[in-house]
């Protein structure tokens, strides 16, 4: 008998979104070009060692997002007018860092910086979005644990001398 997926944990924040886009990663806040370009393209896109997901709404002060962090993959819940999948690596620092990257304009560095403590290893994540027009999006994002997709430890070391 399969037991229902538990959330480990949980926390709510808010994001500055810039650029319409916004990143997760434990290896800092340099965005790769070819990332920021794929994220345009597919609305979420992944280099392992960073996710990054594109929002509907091009800016947004204090964008709500929530984590959840689930023991299995969760059950579909809600009604979300988008919903985006990737994956990514955590390597042992412990934790993400959910930012929005500086729109090259101003050059004073990411955003609001949300970290959400996980353990090391590699997540399938799901964001998911509400949109009540420009400015006032909603966000969910959850995290569970992927043994198909998951680097050694050798490799996670190389994705994080890579993104440094």
């Amino acid at each position: 008998m399969r037991l229902e997926p538990q959330i480990l944990m949980q926390l709510s924040g808010v994001l500055d979104l810039r650029g319409g886009k916004f990143f997760g990663s434990c290896f800092g806040h340099r965005v790769p070009d070819d990332l920021l370009a794929a994220v345009t393209v597919h609305g979420a896109a992944t280099n392992r060692a960073t996710a990054g997901f594109a929002s509907p709404s091009r800016n947004q002060t204090a964008m709500p997002v929530e984590f959840e962090h689930w023991d299995s993959p969760p059950h579909p819940e809600g009604e979300w007018d988008t919903v985006l999948r990737t994956q990514l690596c955590v390597d042992t620092s412990g934790s993400v860092e959910w930012f929005s990257p500086d729109s090259g304009l101003d050059g004073d560095g990411p955003g609001e910086v949300v970290e959400f403590p996980m353990a090391r290893g590699f997540y399938e994540v799901e964001a998911s979005a509400r949109h009540a027009g420009e400015g006032a999006d909603t966000w969910r994002l959850r995290f569970w644990s992927s043994d198909e997709y998951g680097p050694d430890l050798a490799e996670i070391r190389e994705i994080a001398l890579l993104a440094r």
